[in-house]
């Protein structure tokens, strides 16, 4: 099993939504999702961010990465492949699919025939189709077919990775999981740490009546957002070694639509909520907090027992997580990075690293640490 330190920096006005109330704690009509964390006689709601929020962030990123990050048609061959039975089955439902991009005004209308619907199927959501599947997706989501006790459900999958070209599941369900399948990595909620505590604002919003011009009467609401610049540290254990990589990479694909702003975390992003920065194993992150300070190298390591002075954050993830992060002070540490292609460079200090990083972004490439450091 190898760990994986991710940190994540706001950069505006961040909700990540949460059901229910606790203690006498937020008065706001809509909350952010907090844990509950008791230690001794202190009590602490500490903001975070699901575990299930960030992992479909990363889902859904690296799913559309790979469905629209290239265009081949000869994935539309596929469908003389089809016996004319599940050409049949496999038409109706994409007309059903189809039927709901006609209200959200993607197209006009569905194709006629197979072939037609299939091909605006595939403009709409990338012709990677093979690559992976869109989870939320009743017909194109994978599933674990032994579990499908519904014959023509069954054979309407069956027919479907015919079409797609899939070797029963994409590459993204391989490690993350689907229905009837375990995924390969493990999340662990990404809980704020710097500053720490995080004080929580409250903002007011309410509906304008579009013919008055007015505040709409009943449409007043409050909710509780976190501020930009706190920093969030959370852990990503992949259960099989072999897929290190490509999770890596997943993590990579994030981090550069984050930084574009093509992507946000929790609601209202088309409103300037929740953009972010990504910090990803190979870079260092500097806190400046009561439960971290200094600079920090993430690291990808297997999980190992170590001592753990820090109460709060001891409380929050595994122990045996927490060698991920290496301590570290300018000139005790040596980076190398060696691409693909066969280039080496080397960083002294963070900023070096930084600066690497961004030049040799979009290779593939790997990160080697050289170096003594003591866990505070």
């Amino acid at each position: 099993m190898k760990v994986l330190p991710v940190v994540l920096e706001t950069l505006s006005l961040t909700r990540v939504g949460a059901t229910g109330v606790y203690f006498d704690y937020s008065a706001a009509d809509l909350v952010t999702y907090k844990i509950p964390l008791q230690v001794n006689d202190e009590n602490y709601y500490i903001p975070a961010i699901s575990a299930t929020s960030f992992k479909g962030l990363l889902r859904s990123t690296y799913e559309r990465y790979l469905r629209k990050g290239r265009v081949d048609t000869k994935v539309l061959e596929n469908v003389w492949v089809l016996s004319e039975e599940e050409k049949k089955i496999v038409f109706e439902s994409l007309k059903e699919e189809l039927s709901n991009y006609i209200y959200a005004g993607l197209i006009d209308k569905v194709g006629e025939t197979l072939e037609e619907a299939f091909k605006q199927y595939l403009e709409i959501t990338g012709y990677g189709i093979d690559k992976a599947c869109y989870v939320t997706s009743d017909l194109d989501r994978c599933e674990n077919l032994a579990l499908i006790e519904d014959e023509k459900n069954r054979k309407l999958k069956e027919a479907w990775i015919k079409l797609t070209g899939r070797k029963n599941l994409c590459e993204v369900c391989r490690v993350l999981g689907t229905s009837g399948v375990r995924g390969f990595v493990k999340f662990t909620d990404l809980v704020a740490v710097d500053p720490f505590p995080v004080l929580l604002e409250r903002t007011t919003h309410v509906a304008i009546n579009r013919v008055t011009m007015t505040a709409e009467k009943g449409k007043l609401f409050t909710e509780e957002v976190i501020p930009a610049g706190v920093k969030f540290l959370g852990f990503l254990a992949v259960l099989n070694d072999p897929l290190t990589d490509k999770v890596v990479e997943m993590l990579k694909i994030l981090k550069d639509e984050a930084d574009e702003g093509g992507v946000w975390i929790g609601g209202r992003g088309t409103s300037g909520y929740g953009s972010f920065r990504l910090y990803i194993p190979g870079e260092v992150v500097e806190f400046n907090s009561v439960l971290l300070k200094g600079k920090f190298a993430l690291s990808i390591t297997e999980p190992k027992e170590v001592g753990c002075d820090k109460r709060i954050l001891c409380k929050l993830f595994p122990n045996t997580f927490m060698n991920a992060l290496n301590p570290l002070s300018e000139g005790e540490v040596v980076f190398t990075v060696i691409t693909e292609g066969g280039k080496i460079y080397e960083a002294r200090n963070g900023e070096e690293l930084k600066s690497i990083l961004d030049k040799v972004r979009g290779e593939k490439y790997e990160v080697r640490v050289k170096g003594v450091w003591s866990l505070s």
